[in-house]
């Protein structure tokens, strides 16, 4: 067998040799870096990828939330409808609960107070000379502006009365002791008087809680308590 020397005074055969581990190498090394360059544009496509999913997981976030909103105010007004206290006149407080001798025949002290009589006053001259002055065009009794503290639930729409509301009652029982939303019976603060006991509309004598409220007071005498 001939041996050729070759370079650095190796064999040819050991050259050879030597040139292909090196080509191995490289070849291992290119593939090492076609891996690393696989990998880096894996890592750029899942962040792409990533981006695109938050803006449209934004999107989707924004686009339950509003909806969430939605359901809520939905809910919110079922449950203000379903509150919703309904006005039924002084005649139906009487056939229930307050004119018998147990409640001190609440209905008949009403009857007698100046409250009942809030409607029927808006047909006087007095009412007539109120309302000029205060710019209310037409009739007094049918002007918002005056039906809203002359009347029990004025400026309210139909929803909150019942069939035995009756406007011609006047300020009846539900207008202290109730609310457009408030069911549960309460006794009246001085805010709540002055609602319309102030000089918005007209001149009125000065009003003052405690002396007004013991002249139309009515509790249940104190056996029934």
């Amino acid at each position: 067998m001939v041996v050729r020397r070759g370079i650095r005074g190796k064999s040819y055969l050991h050259r050879r040799f030597l040139k292909k581990i090196n080509f191995v190498r490289h070849l291992y090394n290119d593939m090492k870096t076609c891996k690393k360059i696989a990998v880096f544009v894996l890592i750029i496509a899942s962040n792409f990828i990533l981006i695109i999913y938050s803006v449209h997981s934004d999107q989707a976030y924004a686009i339950f939330e509003k909806s969430d909103l939605m359901a809520s105010a939905i809910k919110d007004r079922s449950v203000q409808e379903t509150s919703k206290y309904h006005y039924v006149g002084t005649e139906k407080c009487a056939s229930v609960c307050h004119n018998n001798e147990e409640m001190g025949f609440q209905y008949n002290m009403w009857q007698k107070s100046r409250h009942s009589e809030s409607y029927i006053s808006l047909t006087s001259k007095r009412a007539a000379r109120y309302s000029k002055n205060a710019g209310v065009k037409g009739n007094p009794q049918e002007s918002s502006v005056c039906l809203k503290c002359h009347v029990t639930g004025g400026g309210l729409d139909s929803s909150f009365f019942a069939t035995t509301y009756k406007k011609k009652d006047g300020v009846t029982c539900e207008a202290c002791h109730k609310g457009e939303y408030i069911i549960k019976t309460f006794l009246p603060k001085a805010t709540d008087c002055l609602k319309c006991h102030n000089e918005s509309v007209h001149k009125i004598p000065e009003f003052d809680f405690n002396d007004k409220y013991a002249i139309i007071a009515h509790p249940r005498p104190k056996a029934a308590i």
